[in-house]
């Protein structure tokens, strides 16, 4: 399958109004792009574009990451090392998602600004026993991009831009908001979190709705989806805050590639992309492995539960992007998954051809 055909066959399955799909790697410069960047809440569908921007979700997990490998931060280190009021576990923990916190909670039930769920981020007990399994947790994360802070000795935004984004060659990825107007929408307000707090799943949270009044009804279009990052941190987070475009991401991913075989700006990285102790897990980023002829690779990145991830495959030195906006639907939108294995797969069969 092209990618091409990929991304239309997504947009044809109604998965996604729009998708774009890029693969980088020595020698090869592929993409492929169809649909609209917002559908509803328009008077007409607006185009996806190859320069579209993207909130980023849950891929800001990886700019974290790659903070934290290019401070050459200790894995071993407990993360009371930095955030003496922090839960009593180590920065691997975290990377791992191994700690045992709480895989979310809304922060903005009981915190009014960011300094206020910092600290809630740091004082929750613990869910889970350390070490007992792996808890997928963004509340890991907002304590990683406190580290980040803490040992860079900036803010967020600056030490992402100093540690990441420049050493990469990144220009259209920022905190809060999109560089430029053309953005892909995700979802109606802040429905899905609702829901979560109304039926208490997936995660038994001891609030309610009625806890919040601050809930917004409108088509998100340019400002941050994730509730937690939105309401609470004004757009900037370890766990998600970010936008970008597919060439930045690519920038990224090259950049990463380089790294894993001691080329790149971030030599300590490497250590990073390798599987860990669970399933699909690394340090910070996920993994998945890939099939062509006899050829088994390995993908390491990270999804967004807006639409977009991000990959890189080592082996070949190859940048994977599938960037959607499959929240601009009506009803329940269509797991990331479902959309990326196949896209991973014909990503990695281009570049045997």
């Amino acid at each position: 399958m092209t990618l091409q055909e990929v991304v239309e066959g997504l947009v044809a399955r109604a998965d996604a109004p729009g998708a774009c799909l890029a693969v980088r790697a020595p020698g090869l410069d592929a993409l492929a792009v169809t649909g609209h960047r917002q559908v509803l809440g328009v008077a007409s569908p607006l185009p996806m574009t190859a320069a579209t921007s993207h909130d980023l979700a849950s891929v800001t997990k990886a700019f974290t990451t790659t903070a934290l490998a290019a401070l050459g931060v200790d894995l071993t280190d407990p993360v009371r090392r930095y955030l003496p009021d922090a839960p009593p576990v180590s920065i691997d923990d975290l990377l791992l998602h191994r700690g045992g916190l709480w895989e979310w909670w809304p922060t903005y039930c009981d915190a009014t600004g960011p300094d206020e769920g910092a600290r809630l981020a740091r004082s929750l007990p613990l869910r889970y026993a350390t070490g007992s399994g792996r808890h997928y947790s963004d509340l890991g994360f907002m304590l990683l991009g406190q580290v980040v802070e803490v040992a860079s000795g900036t803010r967020l935004p600056d030490a992402l831009r100093q540690l990441v984004l420049d050493p990469a060659g990144m220009t259209r990825t920022a905190y809060a908001a999109p560089v430029g107007t053309d953005v892909a929408a995700s979802g109606t307000g802040d429905a899905i979190e609702q829901r979560m707090l109304a039926v208490g799943e997936p995660y038994p949270v001891p609030r309610s709705p009625t806890d919040f009044d601050g809930w917004r009804h409108h088509v998100i279009a340019g400002e941050v989806a994730d509730g937690n990052a939105f309401h609470t941190f004004r757009g900037v987070s370890g766990h998600a805050g970010l936008f970008s475009t597919v060439e930045d991401l690519l920038r990224l991913g090259t950049a990463l590639c380089a790294s894993a075989v001691g080329e790149g700006p971030w030599p300590a990285v490497g250590a990073y992309l390798q599987p860990g102790p669970d399933p699909g897990q690394s340090r910070g980023y996920r993994w998945w492995t890939t099939t062509v002829e006899d050829c088994t690779a390995t993908a390491y990145g990270h999804p967004g539960f807006t639409g977009t991830t991000l990959a890189v495959l080592p082996e070949h030195g190859a940048s994977v992007v599938l960037a959607t906006n499959r929240l601009q639907v009506r009803g329940a939108p269509v797991p990331n998954e479902e959309m990326w294995v196949p896209a991973l797969q014909a990503a990695h069969q281009l570049l045997h051809r």
